[in-house]
């Protein structure tokens, strides 16, 4: 598979990017640009909520880049005009400024193949690293040790698509693995609020406002027990934190350490609900027992430099 860049984009430099004349514009811009300035092979296809950076200087355009053009956080193709292809400060500056994008579009970290991350100048190379190819290799090589937390890194691009629901068994009795409904939503978060604390239950109410819902839960099915809470036992949810992101794995004290497989499928449950969505890679938000998370996916790798991350910096009462 192609070579990659990860970009923490929570430490991207303090100044914006001197991109000059930079605005967001329809992907379909690309097709023409494309055939205009000779470029290689075919443009790829646009992804849902795709679109792309157009520069000008002196009302021409010089210059443009994808964002989630290829899939959701990635950035790229980078394109000059003919004239300007050795201008190396303009393709440092749309590879900054579609960065910077990615940003204010809620994504913690943005990704790059290498015919564009090759571009970043030194203070973007500082928030950057390759992504690893050592799929499968033992978790303690896939880790950063001497961080606190950090955030695991999934590639998601051989990923199975998702099962409407999974079903388990726990204590002889079925549990359900699905992604929850709207009419749950109230429940959902009343009850993780009241376990999990505040924090948690505002993550997790943000899944809803997505279309599809971005969370999984597992539930005994309806009617198990009088009060629909005790049917509750676990959750997680992607794209609430920041976008392509999943939250950690939350489990009820009545399932919590016990080796059932709930926690596993919750969490390959979700990864498949993130591919469905396009994600092709997305990471684990803030997790401290990486290397239970790293046995459980082979192609998943501590990111340098992620603690603290996005954490920490949010005010809780709980």
């Amino acid at each position: 598979m192609p070579a990659l860049t990860l970009f923490r984009l929570y430490d991207l430099p303090a100044e914006p990017p001197d991109a000059g004349d930079l605005r967001p514009v329809s992907p379909l811009v690309l097709r023409a640009l494309w055939d205009e300035w000779g470029a290689d092979g075919e443009p790829p296809w646009p992804a849902p909520a795709a679109h792309l950076l157009l520069a000008k200087e002196n009302g021409e355009p010089v210059g443009c880049v994808g964002v989630n053009l290829t899939a959701p956080g990635e950035v790229g193709p980078l394109l000059r005009a003919p004239v300007l292809a050795d201008r190396a400060d303009l393709a440092g500056a749309l590879l900054h400024g579609a960065l910077w994008r990615l940003r204010w579009l809620g994504h913690a970290y943005g990704f790059a193949p290498a015919g564009v991350a090759d571009h970043a100048g030194e203070a973007l190379r500082a928030t950057s690293w390759a992504i690893p190819g050592d799929v499968g290799s033992p978790p303690a090589e896939r880790d950063v040790p001497g961080q606190e937390w950090g955030d695991v890194l999934v590639d998601l691009r051989d990923w199975p698509l998702p099962r409407p629901v999974v079903e388990l068994e726990l204590d002889g009795a079925p549990v359900l693995v699905r992604r929850p409904e709207a009419a749950e939503q109230l429940l959902v978060v009343d009850w993780i609020k009241d376990v999990f604390g505040r924090g948690w239950a505002a993550e997790f109410a943000r899944a809803f406002a997505h279309d599809p819902v971005s969370a999984v839960v597992v539930a005994r099915p309806r009617g198990f027990a009088e009060d629909p809470r005790r049917c509750l036992l676990g959750f997680i949810a992607y794209n609430t934190v920041r976008a392509g992101m999943l939250s950690s794995i939350a489990l009820s004290e009545e399932i919590r350490g016990r080796d059932n497989g709930i926690a596993a499928t919750l969490l390959s449950s979700c990864l498949s609900e993130a591919r469905a969505h396009g994600f092709d890679h997305v990471v684990l938000g803030g997790v401290s027992r990486r290397l239970v998370a790293l046995r459980a996916v082979d192609a998943a790798w501590t990111v340098p430099g992620s603690c603290p991350g996005v954490f920490g910096k949010g005010i809780r009462d709980r």
